[in-house]
């Protein structure tokens, strides 16, 4: 090699180290910036395919220098730490957050105006509900989602709307009467059922000691039309129903089977169909089973083994959003109640580090990353390769401060070392040089 050859190898070097202090420096400013993947310097040499002489020795020395580059880490899992935010997501495993990125905003509302028809990938997963109610991270990218069961994303835009009332169309009951109660004796059950606008009405049941294992029923919907059911005739068999007979036109009861009475009142908001579902007859006692009508001897002033529950669900406002670890998108509201509104899909690629990267801690799908795949976090069949979703989390940066001091102190050694090397052939070129003279 000659002195040419040395000063350009070693002005490579030089510019080589450069480029590796600048991914440092890169790393470095981003180790707190949440999402981020550190980018690595991979350095290759540059063979030259002319022989400079002769020599066996100088025929093998090909190499000429070096060529650096970067080498993006995207798949590399950072720490996952909890973050005081229901619409903050991390993603465990792998897999990229599709967002979209608005074209504008609106003066006025602050509103995004539309959004980019290319799809945006990251990992930041800070997200907001801003005033148009939509999903946004601290980047200025929103969220995309897909519906529920469906495979298009798009940008994800919340419904806040009330939660509509279900109203109780079934009520399950069991209940143990006491056998050895005396003849007239009375006892009710006080059960709250919904109507359609969400109001509670009340639902009684009243039972009546008639005589050795007989007794009646009635029931009684205080504000509704008809108001009053029954008496429907209810005999036991060995502590089990046996018999239910009633004279009521407005009843519908079953006599064999599962013993049920149905029945259509009305409490302000239309006709509303209800049917009590009270167990088998002459089956077997079952302590699991969330129906049944038993006599057995006991307690003789109150109802034992009482299990009621009814179908019905009252309405609600809207209060926040949140995320199930499959990517579900969960509208939560004031009573209690919740519903899927929509789907979150990652998004993964053959090639996630030959992604390409812009401003946001965001990335673009190139040529060398290959074809998005989309799927649901969390899959079984896990056929997109993705990991799940961390509610209420953060990804943190995967720089490793300590790690790239280390490799400052390497590049700042060769940077000098190249420094020198210029210097020593400069100075050997010039003797060569003066000695001609």
């Amino acid at each position: 090699m000659s002195y040419y050859g040395a000063l350009g190898t070693a002005v490579q070097g030089i510019s080589a180290q450069a480029i590796a202090i600048g991914h440092i420096s890169d790393n470095v400013a981003n180790a707190t910036t949440n999402g981020y993947k550190q980018v690595k310097t991979s350095f290759a040499d540059l063979v030259t395919n002319k022989v400079l002489g002769a020599s066996a020795v100088l025929d093998n020395n090909r190499n000429m220098g070096v060529t650096a580059s970067a080498d993006f880490a995207n798949r590399q899992q950072g720490q996952i730490i909890s973050h005081n935010s229901f619409t903050s997501i991390a993603v465990d495993g792998n897999g990229f957050i599709p967002v979209a990125k608005p074209t504008g905003f609106d003066r006025e509302t602050g509103e995004p105006t539309g959004f980019e028809d290319t799809v945006y990938y990251t990992r930041l997963g800070d997200f907001r509900l801003d005033n148009s109610n939509r999903l946004v991270n601290s980047a200025g990218y929103y969220l995309m989602s897909a519906e529920v069961g469906g495979t298009t994303i798009s940008p994800f835009e919340l419904d806040d709307e009330a939660i509509a009332a279900v109203a109780t169309t079934t009520v399950d009951y069991r209940v143990n009467l006491p056998a050895n109660a005396s003849t007239g004796s009375t006892f009710s059950n006080g059960i709250a059922v919904i109507d359609s606008e969400s109001n509670d009405r009340n639902f009684q049941l009243v039972w009546e000691k008639t005589g050795n294992n007989a007794w009646e029923l009635t029931i009684n919907t205080s504000g509704g039309t008809p108001d009053s059911f029954g008496p429907i005739n209810v005999t036991f068999n060995n502590g089990l129903l046996n018999t239910m007979t009633t004279t009521d036109p407005n009843l519908t009861v079953t006599t064999t089977g599962d013993a049920t009475v149905s029945l259509s009142t009305d409490f302000g908001s239309g006709a509303q169909a209800i049917a009590l579902n009270l167990g088998e007859f002459n089956g077997t006692f079952d302590s699991g089973s969330t129906t049944g009508l038993t006599q057995y001897g006991g307690n003789v002033s109150a109802l034992t083994n009482v299990n009621i529950d009814q179908n019905g669900l009252k309405g609600g406002e809207f209060t926040y959003v949140t995320f199930g670890e499959d990517g579900s998108i969960i509208y939560n509201y004031e009573n209690g109640r919740s519903q899927v509104g929509s789907q979150l899909l990652l998004a993964n690629f053959p090639e996630p580090d030959r992604l390409d990267r812009v401003d946001g801690t965001v990335f673009l799908q190139s040529s060398r990353s290959g074809e998005v795949v989309l799927g649901n976090p969390g899959d079984s069949d896990n056929e997109a390769g993705i990991g799940v979703i961390r509610a209420g989390a953060l990804e943190q940066s995967t720089v490793d401060v300590a790690e790239q001091m280390s490799r400052l102190i390497v590049a700042q050694q060769a940077y000098s070392m190249n420094g020198q090397v210029i210097s020593a052939a400069d100075s050997m070129l010039s003797r060569a040089i003066d000695m001609k003279r």
